[in-house]
């Protein structure tokens, strides 16, 4: 193989301020301690969180483990591993916002240690570090990985099966336990398909494929162990698929045509975007290793992939980026499994990176944050906003967060003069993952006009054992059970994803207005959450209501009072 020049080289070990066990284990436990940070002190957002907690409560509670339910109603969107794993949490730490997003805080953990140990394996130790902190201080993937959202899990068993994979296939020290390595490599994508369908072998599968063409060596699919990987399969995610199905024969359809080849081909779901809206993701998402990519042709020189793992690595990027591209249905989370490998390329590129160009970058990426960071105070101050409240704490933790990564590129830059390369990097990564979870924490009061958590505290001071619960015309469903521990009656909320499951609990939805009125005569103990403006209908109509607390942003709550004293209580009394 031939050499490389010596400034495309990895930096050689210099010394550190602190011995290396010493300084890897301060590191290991700031780095932990700053990625569990702030949980307990942020709600469910909606509608991902709180559906994706209630789901799993419910599946606790009522002891079924196979048919997933979203407040009472069977929910096929999706299969069942990120339920089976935030029930486990709730069933050992108890039912809280923070254990509900604990799955999605581990996974993404463990995929950073994953690409870690493939990028060590490959690369080097100095790259295998690198990439494991790019990984997890990237904004879309450190933003995924403490949000309760399903993205997170399949990209990260994803990013698994490919660190196994290359592993496997690429480091030749490990050919002795290659069938073991495809064994971990096949469970973790079968431990994908758990977590959100096909796409958990799709689109490895599409990535190999171009793969052994580009290298011209097709053999390479058979040195997968494909038949070990149909064995794993059939034995980690199939079952669950079978049992659904017998139980639930309308599921086949729902999941595997209407939510894979329907979402994907047509824009029913109106999750719509341009061809580049992923481009731009990927771009900004990386931040705040936006300004490490290759933007220079000096910069592909050194990218050229001469050896087959950076080959593999670019053809995982590309085939992904394009394969989302193409879908027709685009959110900002669906492109997560293309940031282990992004990570891992980013990695190799900095290790090789002249000095002066870190520095270069250093500075510029000190200057985008510091002048982004402005840019949100002077809004802060001077643009009005409805609710000001809630959006001027969040857009000051972004400044604040922004300004913590501007000095770090500063202090970055100084410590590249001094050829403290690692110290840079892992100054900049650790300071970032700070400035989100501050981001994250600062933008409560924000979360909190759709979150279900205020609205809560007011249903579960006013309700009794027996009072039934309606959501009217209110936007809540999902987390509003998860925040009561209970079912509630969904009143003229359309909502896609109840249609499958109606015919599971046909009293818990009510389709119109007169209905609902007609069953809140009949129901002695009652509350409802209803929208501020809807109001004066009610009491037009002879509700027998009052209203139990003052409003909660748009909302508020009521309760049925016997018909000879039903007035309603002055708006805003």
């Amino acid at each position: 193989m031939k050499s490389t020049p010596s400034n495309l080289e990895p930096s050689p070990a210099r010394p550190s301020w602190l011995p290396a066990p010493i300084g890897s284990l301060l590191l290991g436990v700031l780095w932990l301690l700053a990625w569990g940070a702030g949980l307990q002190y942020r709600s469910l957002g909606e509608p991902d969180e709180g559906r994706y907690a209630e789901i799993a409560r419910e599946m606790l509670v009522s002891h079924d483990w196979v048919t997933p339910r979203l407040d009472g109603f069977t929910f096929f969107d999706k299969p069942p591993l990120h339920y089976w794993a935030s029930a486990t949490a709730y069933l050992a730490f108890g039912v809280h916002p923070w254990s509900a997003r604990l799955w999605c805080v581990l996974t993404g953990l463990l995929t950073m240690l994953a690409v870690g140990w493939a990028g060590a394996r490959l690369f080097g130790r100095e790259v295998g570090g690198y990439a494991m902190v790019i990984l997890g201080s990237s904004l879309v993937f450190a933003m995924a990985a403490h949000i309760d959202t399903l993205d997170i899990g399949v990209a990260a068993f994803l990013g698994i099966g490919m660190a196994f994979f290359m592993v496997a296939q690429f480091d030749p020290s490990a050919a002795p336990r290659r069938t073991w390595l495809h064994v971990l490599m096949w469970t973790a994508l079968a431990l994908a398909i758990l977590s959100k369908g096909l796409i958990g072998v799709v689109l490895p599968g599409l990535a190999l494929v171009v793969f052994a063409l580009w290298q011209r060596d097709l053999r390479m699919l058979w040195r997968t162990s494909p038949w070990i990987g149909l064995l794993v399969i059939a034995v980690v995610a199939a079952p669950w698929f079978v049992l659904i199905c017998r139980v639930h024969p309308e599921f086949f359809d729902y999941f595997f045509i209407r939510e894979h080849f329907t979402r994907f081909l047509t824009s029913e779901d109106g999750r719509n975007k341009p061809a580049w809206f992923f481009l731009v993701v990927v771009v900004l998402g990386l931040f705040p290793w936006t300004p490490m990519l290759p933007w220079r042709r000096s910069d592909w020189k050194v990218m050229e992939p001469s050896d087959p793992a950076r080959r593999f690595l670019l053809v995982w990027v590309a085939v992904t980026l394009l394969f989302f591209s193409a879908s027709h249905s685009k959110l900002t989370f669906y492109v997560l499994p293309l940031w282990p490998a992004a990570a891992l390329l980013l990695a190799w590129l900095v290790a090789r990176m002249p000095a002066r160009s870190m520095m270069r970058r250093l500075w510029w990426l000190a200057a985008l944050a510091g002048l982004a960071a402005l840019a949100l105070l002077v809004g802060m101050w001077t643009a009005h906003y409805a609710n000001p409240q809630a959006i001027r704490p969040a857009l000051l933790g972004g400044a604040a967060g922004l300004a913590i990564i501007a000095l770090a590129a500063l202090a970055g830059s100084w410590a590249m003069r001094r050829d403290r390369r690692p110290f840079a990097i892992h100054l900049l990564a650790l300071s970032s993952l700070l400035a989100w979870q501050l981001v994250l924490v600062s933008s409560q009061s924000f979360v909190d006009l759709k979150s279900a958590a205020p609205v809560a505290e007011v249903v579960k001071a006013a309700m009794g054992p027996n009072t039934e619960i309606f959501v009217v015309r209110a936007a809540y469903q999902g987390g509003l059970p998860f925040y009561i521990g209970r079912l509630v009656t969904v009143v003229d909320v359309h909502r896609d994803d109840l249609t499958p499951g109606l015919a599971e609990r046909p009293q818990g939805y009510i389709a119109d207005l007169p209905a609902f009125e007609t069953r809140w005569k009949a129901t002695p103990d009652a509350l409802a959450v209803v929208k501020h403006g809807l109001l004066p209908q009610l009491r037009s109509d002879g509700l027998p209501f009052e209203q139990v607390a003052p409003p909660v942003g748009d909302l508020v709550v009521i309760r049925r009072t016997p018909p000879a004293t039903g007035l309603a209580v002055p708006a805003g009394s």
